[in-house]
């Protein structure tokens, strides 16, 4: 299997203060392996250290302490050689063609100029390749950049945030085509995000919260570490969630508790007898971080990681 495609061990970061905004720690002595052929997810909401992350996994900083390993090497040149990223904002001139991009970057990585045809044809843009990416959808300049990404026939590919801006179809749709290029290609991907319908794509999910790891399982293990059912209700019965001895969180106006089957039994007759409108549902991801930190995936920090150029890997 050899060595894994992303080793982290006790990696700090640090942002300076800058025009009145006060120095911070994005990243907390962060820990983790990405083993080779693993799809893994960094599920957090914005300012929880996930881009920060992804920034370094991408060779495009350097954490203040700790040690860094990308694909068996912790010299940035010789990682970079086997990386693709997608960038939150995609790397494309929307004033050349589709073909002028995936020249221009078969050019930067020496690459064959038929892989072009070939990453078209896998991405379904064959019939695209002469128009102009200013003309395109933003599902379709999403399969550009990603055909733009894998014209260097990447061992890791690094994807933050992909489908931001995207419509449920566009997303649905290219996260459809990443499962088929990960088990084409037996590829390692990483990837960002706050949407937990697209982490549960992944394999692997690791939620971050203010630079800190909180959890890292699989899905369905995540979810049933908080417990496989829930009821949901009004705050205001929340202590009957409480009396069962649920585990319970609060967001949105609504209570949310966790438990086995005989705890929700108990739950249920005594909110009917009290008149409570209240829904059964299965724990989601969401759930899950929402009991981990006590915070939604819709919450954020107003001090975001500064920007950094992008370049293509």
């Amino acid at each position: 299997m050899g060595a894994p495609a992303i080793i982290l061990d006790a990696v700090r970061r640090t942002y300076r203060a800058r025009r009145g905004v006060p120095a911070r720690v994005a990243l907390h002595e962060v820990s983790m392996r990405v083993q080779r052929g693993e799809w893994v997810a960094l599920l957090g909401p914005n300012g929880s250290g996930k881009s920060t992350l992804m920034r370094i996994f991408a060779t495009l900083e350097a954490p203040d302490q700790g040690a860094v390993e990308i694909l068996g090497a912790s010299r940035v040149r010789d990682a970079r050689a086997g990386l693709g990223v997608v960038f939150q904002r995609p790397g494309l001139d929307p004033l050349l063609t589709v073909r002028e991009n995936l020249a221009n970057q078969c050019a930067l990585h020496a690459a064959p100029a038929d892989r072009i045809e070939r990453e078209a044809q896998r991405l379904t843009l064959t019939d695209r390749l002469d128009d102009r990416v200013r003309t395109l959808s933003g599902g379709m300049v999403r399969r550009v950049d990603l055909a733009r990404a894998l014209l260097s026939d990447p061992e890791l590919l690094l994807l933050d945030e992909p489908t931001a801006g995207l419509d449920h179809d566009a997303r649905v749709g290219f996260l459809d085509t990443l499962d088929a290029i990960r088990k084409d290609r037996e590829i390692t991907i990483v990837m960002s995000t706050h949407l937990m319908d697209e982490a549960d794509r992944a394999g692997r999910v690791v939620m971050l919260s203010e630079g800190r790891i909180v959890a890292d399982d699989a899905p369905d293990a995540l979810r049933l570490g908080i417990g496989e059912r829930l009821i949901r209700c009004g705050e205001a019965f929340a202590d009957v969630l409480r009396s069962a001895g649920l585990r319970v969180t609060l967001a949105g106006g609504r209570a949310s508790g966790a438990g086995d089957a005989a705890q929700l039994e108990t739950v249920a007759r005594e909110l009917l007898d009290r008149g409570a409108d209240f829904e059964h549902a299965g724990a989601t991801l969401a759930d899950v971080y929402l009991s981990l930190t006590g915070r939604g995936l819709d919450a954020s920090r107003s001090d975001s990681a500064p920007q950094t150029a992008g370049a293509n890997a």
